[in-house]
């Protein structure tokens, strides 16, 4: 298989267990995230909470998706890379989980979340939201382990971790789950990445 350019890297976290999930307090932090923003990147916030195990809620923007997702019934912080960027594969697998990482901190820290919600560092889903590029096969999945294997030896350091194809079905995009045996918190997981 060619190597691919990755595009449209969608990365979540999932939320600890006692983690309290109330849509509407992300609702008054996405807000306030487009209140404070010093750019008009920001457009709207969408609430899709009334779905069962949906996409919550999201802050869209025109480069990049925001959302506190509960797809499988699993809450999580998604982040969801829409627009084409540049570099090679491992600088933008390093930036998105940069971002990801930058904003679950910055989650954690909300008092309008009454800094109680938390992230596990130990299970994160990495996916490819373009199907055409990264169709949900064993080759792709051999592909971007290659790629994104040294971003994590990076992020979990000494700690070992596991790659596994979330889904075998065809129809389901691509989507790896990456386990960890250490359960490092996303300040350490980001501090591993810069350095």
């Amino acid at each position: 298989m060619d190597v691919i350019d990755l595009q449209q890297i969608n990365i979540k976290v999932f939320v600890t267990e006692d983690s309290p999930i109330s849509y509407q307090n992300f609702i008054k932090v996405f807000n306030k995230w487009m209140e404070e923003a010093d750019h008009d990147d920001y457009l709207n916030y969408a609430d899709y909470s009334f779905t069962h195990a949906g996409p919550g809620v999201l802050l869209i923007s025109k480069r990049v998706n925001y959302s506190i997702d509960n797809a499988q019934n699993r809450h999580g912080f998604l982040y969801n890379q829409k627009e084409n960027v540049e570099g090679n594969n491992h600088q933008k697998i390093n930036q998105a989980f940069i971002n990801t990482f930058e904003k679950c901190q910055q989650l954690e820290q909300e008092r309008d979340l009454g800094n109680e919600v938390r992230f596990k560092g130990n299970e994160i889903l990495f996916m490819v939201n373009n199907r055409h590029l990264a169709p949900n096969t064993q080759e792709t999945f051999e592909a971007i382990k290659l790629e994104l294997s040294p971003v994590l030896e990076k992020i979990y350091g000494n700690a070992d971790f596991t790659l596994e194809k979330a889904s075998e079905d065809p129809r389901e995009r691509f989507a790896v789950l990456i386990s960890s045996n250490a359960n490092l918190e996303v300040s350490t997981l980001l501090g591993n990445l810069e350095k």
